[in-house]
């Protein structure tokens, strides 16, 4: 009986805190593997590297929590990568380069949301049809060239660039996005809707939810995270690349779906966020440091979803997603 009792506390430790302790591993072997990985500097690279993927990851968790996708978000970032390097070009204003970017991300998840909550278009075509617009569209008007900014504000290289004392900027930014993700979620009657709509629309309808303006609410915090993280893209870079940002969408994807391994049963949450875009990063990290090819990293990265959606499903867990 005993046994059968620490079994069964060794299978709930493992279902809550089993990818948590496999990414543990993970950087424990970097550790040991590299002198130079486990290091304040490295730490804090680590940090700034998965803050714009962390940032865009938290924006689709509010789509994926109600069982939503949202496959628009690599192409609109580079559109709003353009847009925001076009006006702070031309005129010199960050609140207005930035205003435009928050804008052209709102606009890019009323389209979705559109689409999908009212149009009841599915998810994945939908916002991969967007996604097609966007890429359209900023190829367009930027002639797939990058857009140089020349004489920008010193407040706007600060975004990407600077530092808080020891703490880069991003990462500030990251954790304010973080937390405010944390209480939408966790203590808003939105979060408990979006949630009860993600585990059974029909029941979430019949329990009085407006499951259609909620749903399109996910899309509209989707885009703004999708905006946010462009607009500290762009300060990185200190340019508008046409291609900027197309790289995330997988990232994401992978992000979210190992969030519905840890914390929850199958939901993606915002600690869940943080700890798959910790893993993601350091992986991609820990494999330079030991001269492993870039495409190697790819290959890596799939295989860690893959497991981590198999103990999902090993350990009786359903991921709540709907694809189409």
């Amino acid at each position: 009986m005993r046994q059968g009792s620490l079994r069964d506390t060794a299978k709930a430790v493992i279902k809550k805190y089993g990818t948590v302790i496999g990414g543990l591993a993970i950087f424990a072997a970097f550790a040991i593997s590299t002198p130079y990985f486990f290091t304040t500097r490295n730490v804090l690279l680590i940090l700034r590297q998965m803050s714009m993927l962390t940032i865009v990851s938290l924006g689709f968790t509010f789509v994926m929590a109600a069982g939503g996708f949202d496959m628009s978000i690599g192409y609109a970032m580079g559109l709003m990568n353009v847009f925001l390097a076009t006006v702070l070009a031309a005129t010199g204003s960050l609140p207005l380069a930035i205003l435009v970017a928050l804008g052209t991300g709102l606009a890019v998840g009323t389209l979705n949301g559109t689409l999908v909550a009212y149009l009841r278009l599915p998810d994945f075509i939908a916002t991969y049809a967007v996604g097609s617009v966007t890429y359209g569209a900023k190829m367009l008007f930027s002639g797939g060239h990058p857009v140089f900014i020349r004489g920008a504000p010193e407040s706007f290289r600060t975004i990407g660039q600077g530092f808080v004392g020891a703490i880069p900027v991003p990462v500030i930014i990251m954790v304010g996005v973080f937390l405010v993700t944390l209480l939408v979620l966790k203590r808003t009657r939105l979060g408990h809707h979006i949630y009860a709509i993600g585990g059974n629309p029909m029941a979430a309808l019949y329990a009085g939810i407006n499951v259609r303006r909620k749903r399109f609410i996910t899309f509209l915090l989707s885009g703004l995270g999708v905006a946010i993280t462009s607009i500290v893209l762009t300060s990185r870079m200190g340019s508008g690349q046409p291609q900027a940002g197309e790289a995330y969408l997988l990232d994401a994807i992978s992000v979210c779906f190992l969030s519905t391994t840890m914390f929850g049963e199958g939901e993606p949450t915002a600690p869940g966020v943080f700890v798959g875009a910790f893993i993601i990063t350091m992986l991609n990290n820990g494999l330079t440091m030991l001269g492993i090819p870039y495409h190697v990293q790819f290959i890596t990265k799939g295989v860690v979803v893959i497991l981590a959606v198999m103990l999902s499903v090993m350990l009786g867990r359903q991921v709540r997603v709907r694809l189409l």
